[in-house]
């Protein structure tokens, strides 16, 4: 799609900015159509258009339409409180269905879709949003908006969660992160009647389990400052050859008896399908298995066979290191949770081929602390995937030189194109240098076919409220093979920020490959890992994350082969991040075996200098450098 086309366009439709929801078969006068039914209107570069303040247009779409009996939809969402007040807490437990987590005004609880409005009307509540989750770096093989405007109270998908009204609700629990006004006592306890479970509470903001239809109530709630979905971790595998021993030649150290022994691995994933089946023979006959999932289900749901194949590459590389298989949803609420349990455990090693796309990665975001704490703190050696992101990623400031409003990227495009195939997913993620949980300057993300109709969108508010994150994400499942352009429009930005999109699963257009990495890969404490090809062990794959993070700071620190064959995925090959990940923690396993049964060979205090590295002949230096880091952990021969 040129620029031309989009001028034209444009030229008719001034700002792709909701001013009401109108129905009908909508073509290209003045309105961008939305799956065929409901369309955006165009407004005036001049018109004050409202958006919702109280929560994210995610969480805003899923309140079910007035007048409608409301069906009992879960929904996870943050919730940011002005104040930490115990009466505030008991009114947000009358609107949730389960409070998960509370941390000083900041509340993550389960919700109803239909108590939403109700929990973002809350005075102590300054707005809602729905928690980011990490996701899995393996390349293996739309909700529309039912509102004309952005709701200040809740995220596009929370609101898109509430159920529509006069159907018979049904029993649907979602997370979502609620953001409070206070944090007393009285309004944990009002949520608690909303709610599941509260997983979590820290600083105003709480995660919680919740109905769908409980959203409206919750958000209608005073306390409630804004309610949105937690953002979720994502795996990074790409679908080989057999092992990726031979790159880190790792059978010299078996054949010295260095497989090892004493040495507790945690394997930190969304599932284990088909782990039983292996027990015994690609994996260790014993192991111990612990979910932090919500529903409780090591597999995943029977689906996920990611972190099964990530333990089957730890066993072969360490065979008498101790595993633990640890599954979760991605939320970083979990793995708060999943890091105490790691202490008690006195676990040595994590190995996490996940991790999100939507943050400052700087090292600063939730996870990344979350991560510093296991290492700085508890003296655990965290190796993370880099990221499989390096064709799905571009950066840069937003730009409108013609001043309608919508960003133009390099190649002077107002979008940006990729490819996507009837009934693959799709993946988007916007963020943007910004004040966190306090944004001001609000972008909103569109996703366009070749006919020019808008198949997706998030318009989450950022009016400097509580709980008002500079993200903005998409998901869905494309509905026929088609071009599809990405656009990023200025709602209400009062300058220039720096931009971060990522495609999780397609590659764009227009790219930048450098400083391409996921949010986790970023902490301080992180060892994080490229992948290479497994044929030379030499060449990093194109797909292979890049540093350095936003604050400077070179990334990866090493690489490992990534695409082996696996069991859990046989017959097809398991590549990616995901693939090299394992294989340098399970490198770090046998060092750290022998450091244990080596008098005076214990600890080294930087992570980075436990293994003598093999410096790749690409990495075109003797230090690390942001493709390769220190190159491959390789050993030459027995201690």
């Amino acid at each position: 799609m040129k620029s031309e086309r989009y001028r034209n366009l444009l030229a008719i439709s001034v700002l792709l900015l909701v001013a009401a929801g109108v129905s009908g078969d909508v073509g290209l006068t003045g309105n961008f159509v939305i799956s065929d039914q409901t369309s955006i209107m165009a407004a005036p570069a001049d018109q004050n258009v409202d958006k919702p303040t109280k929560m994210s247009s995610e969480v805003a779409e899923l309140i079910p339409p007035s007048g409608l009996a409301a069906p009992t939809e879960l929904l996870t969402v943050n919730i940011y409180l002005n104040s930490n007040k115990t009466e505030d807490i008991e009114v947000l437990e009358n609107h949730t269905a389960e409070i998960m987590q509370i941390k000083e005004n900041e509340i993550v609880a389960m919700i109803y879709t239909s108590e939403i409005v109700d929990i973002a009307n809350l005075s102590f509540v300054t707005y809602m949003d729905i928690p980011l989750q990490a996701q899995l770096f393996s390349n293996a093989a739309v909700g529309e908006s039912r509102w004309g405007g952005k709701d200040s109270k809740i995220s596009t998908k929370v609101a898109d969660s509430i159920p529509p009204p006069g159907i018979a609700p049904p029993d649907k629990p979602m997370i979502v992160n609620l953001y409070l006004t206070g944090n007393e006592t009285e309004e944990i306890e009002a949520l608690q009647n909303c709610t599941i479970e509260l997983l979590s509470a820290k600083a105003g903001k709480m995660v919680a389990k919740i109905y769908t239809r409980e959203i409206v109530d919750i958000a209608d709630l005073s306390f409630i400052s804004y309610m949105d979905t937690p953002i979720k971790a994502q795996v990074f595998h790409e679908a080989a050859v057999e092992s990726g021993i031979p790159c880190i030649n790792v059978d010299k150290q078996h054949m010295c008896n260095i497989k090892g022994k004493d040495v507790q691995v945690a394997i930190i994933d969304l599932g284990f399908a088909g782990y039983a089946d292996l027990l015994g023979t690609d994996l260790p006959e014993n192991v111990t298995v612990m979910s932090f999932r919500d529903d409780g289900d090591i597999t995943g749901g029977g689906a996920i066979r990611h972190g099964t194949a990530c333990a089957e590459i730890v066993h072969d590389v360490a065979p008498d290191a101790e595993l633990y298989l640890i599954s979760y949803d991605g939320y970083a609420y979990q793995l708060e949770k999943i890091v105490d349990y790691l202490v008690s455990e006195a676990v040595d090693i994590v190995s996490h081929s996940a991790g999100g796309t939507a943050g400052l990665f700087d090292g600063t975001d939730q996870p990344c602390r979350i991560i510093d704490d296991a290492v700085f703190e508890h003296g655990i050696k965290w190796v993370n995937a880099a990221g499989n992101c390096a064709q799905g990623h571009w950066e840069g400031i937003f730009n409108d030189s013609d001043c309608n409003c919508y960003h133009e990227f390099p190649d002077g495009e107002l979008g940006q194109m990729f490819c996507a195939e009837e009934g693959e997913f799709v993946s988007l993620a916007l963020s943007w240098d910004d004040t966190w949980s306090y944004a001001t300057q609000d972008y909103d993300l569109y996703v366009l076919n070749s006919s020019e109709s808008v198949v997706a969108k998030s318009e989450n508010p950022q009016d400097g409220i509580f709980g008002h994150v500079p993200v903005e994400g998409v998901s869905f499942v494309a509905p026929c093979t088609d071009y599809y352009y990405i656009m990023i429009a200025n709602f209400n930005a009062t300058k220039p920020v720096h931009l971060e999109l990522y495609s999780m699963n397609h590659d764009l257009d227009c790219k930048t490959e450098n400083s391409s990495l996921c949010v986790e890969a970023a902490a301080l404490g992180s060892i994080t890992v490229g992948a290479v090809t497994c044929d030379d062990c030499s060449t990093l794959e194109p797909y292979s994350s890049r540093g350095p993070t936003n604050d400077g700071r070179i990334k990866p620190d090493y690489v490992g082969p990534g695409c082996v064959s696996t069991s859990a995925y046989t017959p097809y090959p398991f590549c990616g991040t995901s693939v090299a990940t394992p294989h340098v923690a399970g490198a770090f396993a046998l060092q750290m075996s022998y450091n244990k049964s080596s008098p005076g060979q214990e600890n080294n205090e930087s992570a980075c200098e436990l293994i003598n590295p093999y410096l790749n002949e690409t990495a075109n230096s003797s230090q690390r450098d942001n493709q390769y880091g220190y190159g491959l952990p390789m050993f030459f021969k027995c201690p």
